[in-house]
């Protein structure tokens, strides 16, 4: 019997690796776990409210997020915010954690950027229905994303912060 091809793809995915084969296959035929977008769709939205972590399938994501003009208090602003790339994310990236694990609102949008994305959205209400070894594999991979995030992060601000003491 030939198997699901989108569970020998996750199966090559850091996230899952800590998943046994009857797991992942359990995720994967979850009912309504997959969504479809086409090239400029927002995925998520900055400050919405959201309990979902994505997993890229096919095509690319762009992470963005929007800047405002500083204004005093008590003011406006008639300036159309900013909208700044920060992340391009191919097949196998994990977008969304922060709000699954936080719930707090969404401090990024993400657009499909690609003619055509798929996604796999797990939900925390997806997750609650697994058993408690399965929640808690999900738990320390998310820290473990996280963690790599803030390394990542962390890198980031060391060699900006190393160029701009050079100029």
């Amino acid at each position: 019997m030939d198997k699901n091809p989108i569970l020998e793809f996750i199966e090559r995915l850091p996230f899952f690796q800590e998943f046994s084969d009857e797991e992942k296959a359990k995720l994967v035929n979850t009912s309504g776990i997959f969504e479809k977008y086409k090239d400029g769709e927002t995925i998520i939205s900055e400050g919405d409210s959201g309990s979902a972590l994505f997993v890229v399938l096919t095509g690319s994501i762009r992470i963005t997020k929007s800047t405002l003009a500083p204004v005093r208090d008590g003011h406006i602003s008639l300036q159309e915010p900013e909208e700044i790339t920060i992340a391009e994310l191919k097949a196998g990236s994990i977008f969304g954690e922060v709000s699954l694990i936080s719930n707090r609102p969404r401090n990024t949008n993400a657009l499909a950027d690609s003619q055509q994305v798929v996604v796999m959205k797990i939900t925390q209400e997806i997750i609650d229905k697994f058993n408690l070894v399965i929640q808690k594999k999900f738990q320390a991979q998310l820290i473990l994303t996280l963690v790599q995030r803030l390394d990542d992060m962390n890198t980031k601000y060391i060699k900006l912060k190393s160029s701009l003491q050079k100029d």
